[in-house]
Parts: C-alpha cells; structure tokens; sequence
C-alpha cells in the first residue's frame, strides 16, 4: 500500500510538469506515507525519488522499516542543510516544492522560507488530505478493529455502572473506560474521553469531573486507537426514570440518527443526508438546539475530512426557506464517517447517539453494534 501511494504522489508531480516536489512534515500525512510512527522526520518524493530523513533515535529502525521504499538519511548537519537540499534536488531538476498547508505552522513556513529560497514554495492543494478520505481494505480493517475494542468497553462499563452506581464519579467512567480498552488491545484512547452526567449532559463536548454521577442522561463520547486508527461512538444512557420530555427527545434523536443511516449511499451529496436528520429536529421544534454538525470522517485522526455539511435555512420563519449548502460534498465508497445528531438544551440536559460507518455503494457498514436502544439504570 505505502508503494502505491508513493508512486500516486509521483504520478501527480509528473502531471504537473512543472519540475515539483513534495515535502512531508506533519506527524499524520508522514504516517499516512511509511506505516511508521516516529516524533521526528520527515519525507521528500520528486518524481523519481523519495528520500526519508530522521534523527539519530530512530535511524536504525527506520532503515530496518523503510530501507526497501524509501532511501534513509539522517538529517543534515545545520550548517550544511540548505547547500544539501540544493544539490540532493538538482539531480531532478526541482524548482518548486510543494508544502502541508493544512498542518504548517507559521515559524515553520517562515524557516522553510530561508531554507529553500532556491526554490519556489507551492501549497500541496491538500493532496494526501485528500488521499486520506478513501480507507484501503487494512485502513478499514484497523478501524473496525478499533472499533470493537469501543463497543466491548461500552458493555463494560454499563455492568460497572450497574455495580457501584451511587460512588462513580464522571472521571471514574472515563478513566475506566480507558483502563478497558488499553487492556484489551488499543495503543491508546483516539480522543479524550467524554463523560458528563444531568444537566452538564447539555455540554456536547463535556469534560467529565470528580463529581458523583447526577440523576438523569449521561453522555458517553469515546473511542480507541488501533495500529495508529481511530474509532469513535457516542451513546446516552439514564441514570433513575427519565419523564415524557427525556423520552420524546431521546427517541426523536434516534429517529433522526435512524433516517440519516438510511440515506447513506455512495454518490450522494452529503448536505441530503445532513438535511434529513436536521429536519427532523428542526420540525420538532429543536432546530437551534442542534448546533454541531451531522458527522465527520475518522481515520489517523479523530477528525479528518469530509464533514458533513451543515443544512442552513435563510429564515427560519418561512415555512419553504430556501437551502444554503455552504460546501458540496459527495459520499463516496469507503469512506469512514461518523452520524451523530444531538439534541442539548440548555440547564436541562443533552442527548447524542452516534455510529461509525463505512460509505458503501449502495448504503453503508455500521461498524458500531453497541444498542441505541434507551438504557435506563
């Protein structure tokens, strides 16, 4: 797979004609581009090479990894850096080299600036952003994987809470939870864990406290990192009896959770499915307690793109409001996003159910099994 993309990443500054390279900074795209994790290095492909450079800490293991792709090197000396870029790239004829606009920093640019003044800097256009968007058969595999460590650690943690409700506090479920899943096979948690209780359920992104578990719905937001993948879900559970208000805005979110899965195909414009779940709220009379979008994809990060557009209407008043689509995006298959519409009023409570999914031809993977049903504790 890493050959593929090098050789994808070639084929475009070929296409370009205009003597290109490409330098790889950031920690996700370097990932992305040697199945490696390292906090040091970085890569340049030009057309017909692709050089990988580190530090002394991990030089033997990168050889050992990426000796058969990429030629090795350690960094250059200082002093030496820019007089060895010149004469590495002249064997190429490089005159420009594209950067990560997405993930540079301004110091960063500014260094690169000097560092390559022989050169012409170019924005990358996104270009491996892009690639990220459609998962290959292992990316998929890694996140499923991910995934089921997830929904293990949701059972889990409903028997603990079932055990010793009236002692956990919010940082208890979220500590357990991470315990769980780093003992059952994750790297590490893809996110920080939310876990908020009563009314700070009305806190979409929550931070979960070291206060006893209040009456009423606790959200529960978290997922686990596998071989470098991320998995996310979301469930809301009820801690005592939930009154007829808690119940109709519990199940119009699921409902509305239901009918956007049911939209879901390739090739479909995102803002349809966003629509679909959002009118459904907003005719309910919850349109601006819906403030977050639908979804977003998930792969080396927990938030990658594309999103899912956000419907707006010019007026809320007229009945026909006509629909503004702020950016168009199309599904398309395999790729890995999130559904999770939510629901949060203010001093009250929150409720949000979310699923991951596989955008396939004609519908989608759920990778999600954990229950939607209501739970009440």
């Amino acid at each position: 797979m890493i050959i593929k993309r090098i050789e994808k990443i070639q084929k475009y500054l070929k296409e370009k004609n205009e003597n290109s390279a490409f330098i790889i900074t950031s920690e996700y795209n370097r990932r992305y581009m040697t199945n490696i994790s390292t906090s040091s290095g970085y890569i340049i492909i030009t057309p017909e090479n692709k050089y990988f450079f580190t530090d002394s800490r991990y030089i033997e293991f990168a050889k050992k990894s990426l000796g058969d792709i990429y030629t090795v090197n350690l960094y250059p000396k200082k002093h030496e850096t820019e007089n060895y870029y010149k004469e590495l790239l002249k064997k190429d004829k490089i005159k420009n080299i594209l950067f990560e606009e997405n993930y540079i920093f301004f110091k960063t640019k500014k260094h690169f600036d000097e560092l390559f003044k022989s050169f012409n800097l170019v924005e990358s256009d996104k270009l491996i952003e892009k690639m990220r968007e459609i998962k290959d058969s292992t990316e998929i595999e890694n996140i499923t994987k991910a995934q089921n460590i997830t929904d293990n650690a949701f059972t889990h943690i409903l028997k603990i809470i079932n055990a010793d409700l009236y002692n956990l506090t919010e940082k208890d479920i979220a500590l357990e939870l991470e315990y769980y899943m780093k003992k059952n096979g994750a790297d590490n948690i893809a996110f920080d864990i939310i876990a908020v209780s009563g009314k700070k359920s009305s806190y979409p992104h929550g931070q979960p406290e070291n206060i006893k578990l209040s009456k009423g719905f606790l959200t529960i937001d978290f997922g686990a990192l596998y071989n470098g993948y991320c998995s996310d879900m979301t469930r809301t559970i009820c801690i005592g009896k939930p009154d007829k208000k808690m119940i109709d805005i519990y199940n119009l979110v699921k409902f509305a959770q239901i009918a956007a899965l049911e939209k879901i195909k390739a090739d479909i414009e995102g803002i349809e499915v966003d629509k679909i779940s959002r009118d459904i709220i907003r005719n309910a009379g919850y349109g601006e307690n819906y403030g977050h979008g639908l979804g977003h994809s998930v792969g080396l990060e927990i938030h990658e793109t594309p999103n899912f557009p956000i419907t707006e209407i010019e007026s809320e008043k007229e009945k026909n409001g006509k629909i503004k689509e702020k950016e168009k995006i199309i599904l398309a298959e395999n790729m890995v996003i999130t559904v999770e519409p939510g629901i949060y009023i203010e001093n009250e409570f929150g409720v949000r159910i979310e699923d991951l999914v596989v955008i396939k031809q004609n519908g989608y993977i759920n990778l999600t099994k954990s229950n939607k049903d209501l739970i009440i504790i």
